[in-house]
C-alpha cells in the first residue's frame, strides 16, 4: 500500500486547518497559557518597575519556571489532546471517514490524521509558550523601549521543545485510547489518567527511573521523547487504519 504524497499533503492541509482553526484549539491554547501564567504571575507583575532600576533579569528562567509549574504540568495531557485527539474516532462514527477515504485513499487519510493529531498537541504547547514570551517582550519594550535579545531566551529552547514533544505524545495517546475504547471522552480523560497513574508509579515505586515520571519528561528534548513520539505515531497509524477498514 503506497502513499500518494500529493494526496497526503492535501489531506493533511485539510486536517490541520480543521484542527488549528477550531474553537477547541483556541480554548486549549488559552487554558495552557493561563496555566503557564499562574506560575510566574507574581514574578512578572512588577517586573517593569524592576527593569527601570536594576540589571537585566534572567528572562529564560521565567519561561522555565512557568513550564515547571505544577498545574501547567498536570493539565498538559488533557489540554494537548483537546483539539484533535477525538477527531479520528468521531469521523469513523459519523461516517465522514468513508467519504474522505474515497477521495484520498486509506494510506493518505490515516497518515494525515496521525500527523495532524501529533502536530496539534505540539502546536498548543508551542503557541502558549510563545504567547507568554511575547508578553514578556511587551514588558521590556514598555520599560526599556527595546525587545528582549533572543540569546537571553536560549536556555528555554530545550524545555520548550521537550514540552512540545510531550504535547504531541499526549495528543497521540488520547487518540489511540479513544480508538481502542471506542469512546470519544477517552481522548482527553485518558491521557490525564494515564499521566497521573505513571506519575504515582514513578514517584512512589521507581523514583530513580525518570522515564516513568511524566512530570520530568518536559525538562528537555531528550532522545527518549523523539523515539516515543515516533513509536506512538506508528502504533496510532496502524490502529487507525485497522479501525477505518473495519468501518467501511
Amino acid at each position: 500500500m503506497g502513499i500518494d504524497v500529493n494526496r497526503c499533503l492535501r489531506a493533511l492541509r485539510v486536517d490541520l486547518s480543521k484542527t488549528l482553526l477550531s474553537r477547541w484549539f483556541f480554548i486549549a491554547l488559552l487554558a495552557t497559557l493561563f496555566s503557564l501564567w499562574l506560575s510566574v504571575s507574581q514574578s512578572l507583575r512588577h517586573l517593569s518597575d524592576y527593569l527601570m532600576y536594576n540589571d537585566e533579569p534572567n528572562w529564560a528562567s521565567f519561561l522555565q519556571e512557568a513550564m515547571r509549574g505544577h498545574f501547567a504540568a498536570l493539565s498538559l495531557p488533557a489540554l494537548s489532546a483537546l483539539p484533535a485527539a477525538a477527531l479520528a474516532l468521531t469521523e469513523i462514527q459519523t461516517g465522514a471517514a468513508r467519504a474522505a477515504i474515497f477521495r484520498s485513499g486509506f494510506a493518505s487519510y490515516v497518515g494525515s490524521k496521525t500527523i495532524a493529531v501529533l502536530l496539534s498537541g505540539m502546536a498548543v504547547q508551542l503557541g502558549a509558550v510563545l504567547a507568554l514570551a511575547l508578553y514578556m517582550q511587551g514588558i521590556r519594550l514598555f520599560a526599556l523601549g527595546q525587545p528582549i535579545p533572543l540569546h537571553l531566551l536560549s536556555d528555554a529552547v530545550s524545555p520548550t521543545l521537550g514540552r512540545m514533544l510531550c504535547g504531541g505524545l499526549w495528543a497521540g495517546a488520547g487518540s489511540l485510547l479513544a480508538l481502542l475504547s471506542d469512546t470519544t471522552s477517552a481522548a482527553t480523560v485518558g491521557p490525564l489518567c494515564l499521566c497521573y497513574g505513571l506519575m504515582m508509579v514513578g514517584t512512589r515505586f521507581f523514583p530513580r527511573v525518570d522515564a516513568l515520571n511524566p512530570l520530568l519528561w518536559m525538562n528537555q528534548a531528550s532522545p527518549f521523547l523523539w523515539l516515543g513520539l515516533l513509536a506512538l505515531g506508528v502504533v496510532l497509524g496502524f490502529v487507525n487504519l485497522r479501525q477505518v477498514k473495519a468501518s467501511v
